[in-house]
């Protein structure tokens, strides 16, 4: 299923993989702190 996430939308929630190896989810993240989130290209 595409996603898509258009300037003021509302970002969904997701998990991943931190780099200590423990699942990050965004919706706890924020409940602690602001966070930012940042794309990147998958190969140059």
């Amino acid at each position: 299923m595409a996603l898509t996430v258009r300037v003021g939308d509302r970002f969904p929630d997701f998990e991943l993989p931190s780099s200590s190896g423990e699942v990050a989810r965004l919706s706890e993240l924020l409940k602690k702190k602001p966070s930012i989130v940042a794309f990147y290209r998958g190969y140059w």
